[in-house]
């Protein structure tokens, strides 16, 4: 079996070079399992790969027919995912194309309309891939197995769902040896899995469902000493939704990091809600090696917050992370742009309540509404739903990840606003943050901060290496902004004066915001 990640060469655009590429997770998880059970897998990651046909030629020399196609497909990534399984299936026209992954879970008779593809995995596949490879290598009926959709007759047929396991320690160990250091950044580690919450916009609760499982504190320690002493990695990255659904176990992680002295070795970084935190379990957090961060604040109007069904308040969100600054936490934060119901003043408002709390890195996101999510059907309901190509404008990031001279058209706009106006303040809003002399130090001199958000290289060397992109990246970035003086300024296309405009200099005339 063979596993792939699909995933567009330049799907993060003019940013490409300065971020990291993160391990597929998701087919990690079933390489695990695979490799418990005894079965031969392989995998090829796309991020990294360049010559996919080859690879596979390499990897079936071992294998025997009927090969079996994994492909992990993510919305942005349903059309490199579609040309790669379509010339595998002409390769070799004996194989099994599977799909799984969120858009897949989704969307699964979308996905299964592709004749060469034959079988959608719905959910976490561990369980049901390891059988569905064991069917089809016994020759034996497949079609009874729960979490997979396929074609029979031309129709297409869901089987029910199911297969959610409670306890976590009881899939195996994440296969961290299995992906080069070279290629990935290794630190990080998933705690949980699941989310309780309800948010419109967020699509991980397709696979994981709402309900919230987590690993026991010993087993998630263990993971960290690895990280530390096999690959000195000092800086890690909770992967969790949300790190404190539950309370008892994160003071119960906390102690088992103390008996290990990780807390004197290691820096943490974690995202959390704003009704999760108290300034008792924020402080033993700190204290024992939690440094950075993240939450998702998304509005400054309460009555979006509402309509989002975040179930907590703006005044929540800014109280955390103002407490969390207080104590010493690296602060991070989102906010989404285009919103049902949203308005203008509520953007300007945005980044007014981004300076406010000092936020260290803040994202402003373009809303994008994901198959599997509550906005899609608001979207697609209200009529409102672009989708361009195959899903090839659905971006969170587009907006500032776009060339200025290929935009990518969104796949969401609310009544009551413009696609310009909103590219345009997404735009403003991130020369107003970021034109300060000490944020700008602070993402250069400190890239393990900020779960990895840009990174100019650890050292000199790897700096040195980047000046090229970092110069081209420079530019794009100049041209952008005279893009948006010309529309907001000059043409007048949004309600802007030259004051308000201005306003993106006053972080560079001061020492701090």
């Amino acid at each position: 079996m063979i596993l792939i990640n699909s995933s567009p060469k330049d799907a993060l655009k003019i940013f490409q070079p300065f971020l990291p590429i993160f391990i597929p997770v998701g087919i990690g998880c079933l390489l695990a399992a695979a490799k418990r059970d005894g079965i031969p897998a392989n995998y090829i990651d796309e991020q990294v790969e360049d010559d996919i046909f080859g690879m596979v030629e390499k990897y079936i020399k071992e294998l025997q027919p009927p090969y079996i196609f994994g492909f992990s497909v993510l919305t942005a990534a349903l059309k490199e995912a579609l040309l790669v399984s379509s010339e595998l299936k002409k390769r070799y026209p004996d194989s099994f194309i599977i799909f799984g992954g969120v858009h897949p879970t989704a969307m699964p008779e979308e996905v299964l309309s592709y004749e060469h593809v034959d079988i959608v995995v719905a959910g976490e596949g561990e369980k049901t891939l390891i059988e569905l490879y064991r069917c089809i290598k016994n020759g034996k009926d497949f079609t009874h197995l729960e979490n997979i959709s396929f074609k029979r007759n031309r129709e297409f047929v869901n089987n029910k769902r199911g297969f959610i396991l409670d306890n976590l320690d009881a899939y195996p160990r994440f296969p961290y040896h299995l992906f080069s250091p070279k290629h990935y950044d290794l630190g990080f580690v998933l705690s949980s899995r699941g989310c309780p919450y309800e948010c419109i916009f967020c699509s991980n609760r397709v696979t994981t469902g709402r309900k919230y499982r987590y690993r026991s504190a010993g087993v998630i320690v263990d993971d960290l000493e690895m990280l530390y002493k096999k690959y000195n990695k000092k800086s890690v990255l909770f992967l969790d939704d949300n790190l404190l659904v539950n309370k008892e176990r994160i003071y119960l992680l906390i102690d088992e990091i103390k008996k290990k002295g990780l807390d004197k070795k290691m820096i943490f970084n974690f995202q959390a809600r704003g009704d999760n935190v108290n300034s008792e379990i924020l402080t033993e957090l700190y204290n024992s090696g939690f440094k950075s961060i993240f939450f998702g604040i998304e509005t400054s109007n309460e009555e979006i917050m509402k309509i989002i069904k975040k179930n907590e308040t703006v005044a929540q969100c800014v109280a955390a992370a103002k407490l969390a600054k207080k104590i010493g936490f690296h602060v991070s934060a989102t906010f989404i742009y285009g919103l049902p119901g949203e308005t203008r003043e509520d953007r300007v408002n945005c980044v007014n309540l981004s300076r406010e709390i000092g936020l260290d890195m803040v994202r402003y996101n373009n809303a994008t509404p994901y198959p599997g999510t509550e906005l899609y059907e608001i979207a697609k309901s209200q009529k409102r739903l672009n989708v361009y190509g195959i899903y090839e404008n659905f971006n969170s990031v587009s907006t500032f990840i776009e060339n200025p001279f290929k935009k990518i058209p969104f796949s969401y706009i609310p009544e009551g606003s413009s696609e310009e106006e909103i590219r345009r303040d997404v735009l403003f809003s991130y020369f107003r943050y970021y034109l300060n002399f000490q944020k700008l130090r602070q993402i250069f001199s400190k890239p393990e901060l900020g779960v990895g958000w840009f990174n100019a290289g650890e050292n000199f060397l790897k700096l040195l290496k980047k000046i090229p992109a970092l110069i081209f990246l420079e530019i794009m970035i100049f041209f952008k902004f005279c893009q948006m003086f010309y529309c907001m300024v000059l043409k007048r296309r949004t309600r802007l004066s030259v004051g308000e405009f201005l306003k993106v200099f006053d972080g560079l005339l001061r020492k701090s915001s």
